[in-house]
This record gives structure tokens, sequence and C-alpha cells, in this order.
């Protein structure tokens, strides 16, 4: 059997898993494409190995990856971009650390096969690194984490490569020098820790930004609750305002109501009353949903949506919601309320329709609004349209999270009318009896 073909499948694949799980690219890794993607490689793969110079090899692995991202990306200017730092990333990895490994032991080991030969060492490398990135991939996919990557770090891969190619220069000198041994190992110690050390702290602050990032926002969801609790005890304040006035009134128009009744005009009673009528009905443009975290966070995004000329509308109740943390349902209904009026105020006629259906263990809520083309989602996922992606992007992430803590799921639909967000909850009462959901919530 071929082994350069294999191989060369081994590489495509750690390049696509770099491109896609830590450069955030927008490529629809389904079983039916990994296998499309993989009998491409293997075809393409197969023509290189009847002509097996080097720069074949490296145009079919440049080949593959552009075709790939132009059949299977909803990205594809920025996911072509998005290879040069997962190529930089690879190289780094392994031709870098080959480089100065073939530096510091003469003996390098060799495995020869049939049709190509590589050394132990990158076997070993190209056989971790895909499976680190099948683990990293399966765990991104259970907690819902997406790395949201911008010009910034594309930019630091392609630096990481220069410098370790840097790096292996300096190595390269110091082992053709004459330096006694404790100098020479000192060297070699100080250029191999900094190569170490680069290679970490770059793939650590894609990491650590994004989880400052998401605290940043789980942080700014809490404090919207914290928002509306001191908007409610502010509209509490105004209506006993209200009420303190209209029982000072109270009295006169008492009086005024009973001179006119001793003189008999009831007509003008009438009339009186109704009038007054009108004057001692409170104020108040809640939606009441049963819950009342939810009726907070609701009727402050009915009142920005009538500021917009945005047609807000809610259909049914969420009493068996009760149990569900505060802040939860503030992070739940804020992020998704606001993504929608994002998307609703450009547009004419714009509506946010959301219908509650309740049963025994678990509520289904549908949040629906128009949309002026389709939007791509991959992964369940879409990409934030504003122009910081940085910063932006996680509110998904959030409902995702808050979503499987109570043992529910979240699934983003669009076509190119609408864009509906169908967000399945379990009974928080259910929830600590059972970590199982009813199989009527995969439906």
């Amino acid at each position: 059997m071929p082994v350069q073909p294999v191989i060369n499948l081994m590489e495509y694949w750690i390049i696509i898993l770099l491109m896609q799980y830590i450069c955030s690219a927008h490529i629809r890794l389904s079983r039916k494409n990994i296998l499309l993607c993989t009998g491409i490689n293997l075809l393409g793969a197969g023509f290189s190995y009847l002509c097996p110079e080097y720069y074949n090899v490296i145009f079919h692995m440049v080949f593959s990856v552009a075709l790939t991202v132009l059949l299977f990306s909803s990205a594809k200017v920025a996911d072509l971009l998005r290879f040069f730092p997962a190529a930089a990333i690879y190289f780094t990895l392994t031709v870098a650390s080959q480089c100065i490994l073939d530096e510091l032991v003469s003996n390098q080991i060799n495995l020869t096969f049939q049709d190509c030969s590589m050394t132990l060492f990158f076997l070993i490398t190209d056989v971790t690194l895909l499976v680190l990135l099948i683990i990293t991939g399966c765990l991104f996919h259970k907690y819902h984490i997406t790395l949201h990557y911008g010009i910034k770090e594309i930019l630091g891969g392609i630096a990481l490569l220069f410098f370790s190619f840097i790096d292996v220069g300096l190595v390269m000198l110091l082992n053709r020098s004459n330096l006694k041994p404790l100098p020479y190992y000192a060297f070699a110690l100080l250029f191999i820790g900094a190569f170490v050390f680069s290679v970490g702290y770059y793939l650590y602050s894609i990491v650590e930004f994004h989880i400052r990032i998401y605290h940043q926002a789980v942080e700014r969801n809490e404090t919207e609750y914290l928002k509306l609790q001191l908007s409610s005890l502010q509209n509490i304040k105004e209506n006993e305002e209200h009420v303190k006035r209209m029982r000072h009134d109270l009295s006169g128009h008492l009086a005024l109501i009973h001179a006119l009744c001793e003189e008999g005009n009831y007509e003008k009673v009438q009339r009186y009353t109704e009038q007054l009528s009108d004057c001692f009905v409170l104020p108040d443009n809640r939606i009441l949903t049963g819950n009342n975290t939810a009726d907070l966070v609701v009727s402050s995004r009915k009142k920005i949506c009538d500021e917009y000329g945005i047609s807000f509308s809610f259909e049914g109740a969420l009493q068996q919601l009760q149990g569900m943390a505060a802040p939860d349902i503030c992070g739940l209904f804020a992020n998704a309320y606001d993504n929608a009026i994002e998307a609703c105020i450009p547009l004419p006629d714009a509506y946010i329709h959301t219908k509650i259906h309740a049963v025994t263990h678990y509520t289904v809520i549908k949040i629906s609004n128009p949309v002026s083309k389709k939007i791509p989602v991959r992964n369940n996922g879409i990409a934030t349209t504003k122009r910081d992606t940085r910063f932006h992007g996680y509110g998904i992430d959030i409902m995702k999270r808050i979503a499987d803590k109570y043992k529910g799921s979240l699934t983003l639909k669009c076509d190119e009318k609408e864009f509906i967000v169908k967000i399945v909850l379990l009974n928080p009462a259910i929830t600590k009896k059972s970590g199982n959901i009813p199989d009527s919530l995969s439906e």
C-alpha cells in the first residue's frame, strides 16, 4: 500500500482542523463533507504519488485546502487567509522543531517505507497533533466553544513561524561554534526555551482571550439583570407615588360627586366618573410571562421594540421555569432579543414573535424575526455581524451553555425570510432528579 498518500491525508486534516478549531474557520465538517474531503485529498495524493517531487506535495496540499474552503466554507475569503496561520503553526511544531532536534541530536532516526522517508519525530508529531485536534474539536462541540480569530492572530501566527526559524538559525550557529560545554548547553537551553515559550504563549493567548471575553460577556448579563431589578424598583416607586397622589385627590373627587348627587345631576356624575376612570389607571406596559425575571427582560425589550417601531408579541407562559436562576433567565432572553432587535432595526415592518409551548417535563421557546437575506448557520452558530469580532459573538455561546446547564438545547434555523431561535429547557425541578432529556426534545 502506498504510504505517501496516507501521510498527505493526515497532514491535510491537521491543517484543516487547525484552521477550524484554532483559527476559527467556517468549514462545515459534517460526516458527508468529511468523506468527500477525504476522497478528494486521496485522489489528489494519488496523482502526486506519480510525481513524488516535494513541491508537488506542497502544491497538492494548498490545492486540497483551497478546494475544501471553496466548497464547504461559509466565509470563503476569510478562511483562505486562515490557511496561512494554520500552516505557520503546523510548520512551527513540525519542521522548525525537527530542525532543532536534528542540530542537537546527530543520530536522526528514519522510517523508510516503499514510497517515502520520514523521521520518527515527524510521525509522532503528526499523529499526536491529529489526535489532540480531534479531542479539541469534540470538547469545543460539547461545551459550545468558538474561538474568535481575527487579523491580529493571523499576523501573530505568521510572526511565530518567522521567529521559530530565526530560533532554528541560532541553534544551527550554536551547533557549528566551538563553545565550551557549559556555555553551549546554556545557549541551547535558552534557544529551546524561547521556542517552546513562543509556541505555548501563542496558543495560550488565543484560548485565554476567548475565556476572558466570555467571562466579560457573562458579567455583562449579570449587570443587565441588576439594571432590570433597579428599573423595576424605580417603576414600583413611581407607581407608589402615583397611588399617593390619587389618594390625595380622592377626597376632593368624592366631595364633588357627593355634591352633584345631592343636586340630582346624575348625568354629570356619570361623565365625571368616566373621566376619573382614566386618571386612576396605573401606567403599566409590562408583559406577564409567569416568571418575574422574564417579565423584566421581556418588558424591557418590548419597550425598545416600541421605540424602533418593531412589532412585538409574546404567547405562552413560563411558570415552569420558576426554579431557574434569575441571571440564567436574563442571559437567555436578553441575548436572544438583543440579536433579534439588532437584525430588525434596518428592516421595514419588522417583528419579533415569541411562542412558548410548555408541557409536564420541558418548555420550548421559539423566538423569530425577519431577515433581509439568509444567514449561514455553521455548527449551530452564526458569525457576528459586528466589525470587531474579537469582542462580540459570544451571546449565542452563553445561551447554549445555559441551555446545557438545564439539560436542554438551543437550535438556530434560518431561511431567506426568517431567523428562528429554538430553546428547549427541561423543567428545573425535573433536572435535579434526572439528567435525561425526554425523547420528544430531539424532534
